[in-house]
């Protein structure tokens, strides 16, 4: 078995990535291994998961490339969203909390998006979605994303607590084989049906290798 390369090396290449494409995230992305980044960074950057993010702020850029609000993304993990949100240039988003459950997401998260937390436009937050009352924030959200509806257990009754009228962008997909998927729809149309929303601005399905991921843009 070939060993995996050190974390120097994951280090150095990105470094060489980063001056040859002059894009700030791998920079950012590079400067995070350097001060250790946890083994499961590289499974957030691989590349399915960049290309779903990528879908995601190409829809948000089309739909609602202004939120009236902060935009707060749940089961964030290491804050890569974050950070490619945040960099979009098509986006004007005024600042955005990354929260995660695992409170061990949110050091990684800051470090990864330091430069916007030095700005105030980012911060990490650990805590359980599902019980946030995000009708008492202040300010009030401009958008919640949720890409991981399948992961909830009671995907309707969830979005049944947040305010009516709140713009949200939720990601679920039909890999049930995953012990942790609690709530995976076969379809969008199963998914549209699921997520009840009162309005829909985008609506969409993006075939994986071993799954559909599917994305709706709307209002609750």
């Amino acid at each position: 078995m070939t060993p995996e390369p050190p974390v120097e090396a994951f280090h150095d290449l990105l470094r060489g990535m980063a001056a040859l494409s002059g894009n700030p995230i791998v920079a950012d992305v590079a400067r995070l291994y350097g001060r250790g980044a946890p083994p499961d960074l590289s499974i957030a950057c691989n590349h399915k998961q960049i290309a779903s993010k990528k879908w995601l702020a190409e829809a948000l850029a089309e739909t609602l490339p202004r939120p009236q609000g902060p935009v707060w993304v749940l089961g964030a993990w290491y804050g890569v969203l974050g950070a490619l949100l945040l960099g979009d240039e098509r986006l004007q988003i005024e600042s955005l909390v990354s929260l995660d459950v695992d409170p061990t997401c949110a050091p990684v998260a800051e470090t990864l998006n330091h430069r916007h937390v030095a700005s105030g436009r980012f911060r990490a937050m650990t805590a359980d979605m599902t019980e946030l009352d995000f009708a008492a924030l202040s300010p009030a959200p401009g958008l919640i994303i949720n890409t991981s509806c399948e992961h909830l257990d009671d995907v309707p009754g969830w979005l049944a607590s947040l305010p009516a009228g709140l713009p949200l962008l939720l990601q679920s997909n039909d890999y049930y084989r995953e012990p942790d998927h609690r709530s995976c729809v076969p379809s969008l149309d199963a998914f549209r049906a699921q997520a009840g929303l009162a309005e829909i601005w985008f609506a969409g399905a993006r075939p994986t290798k071993n799954y559909t991921r599917f994305m709706l843009i709307g209002r609750r």
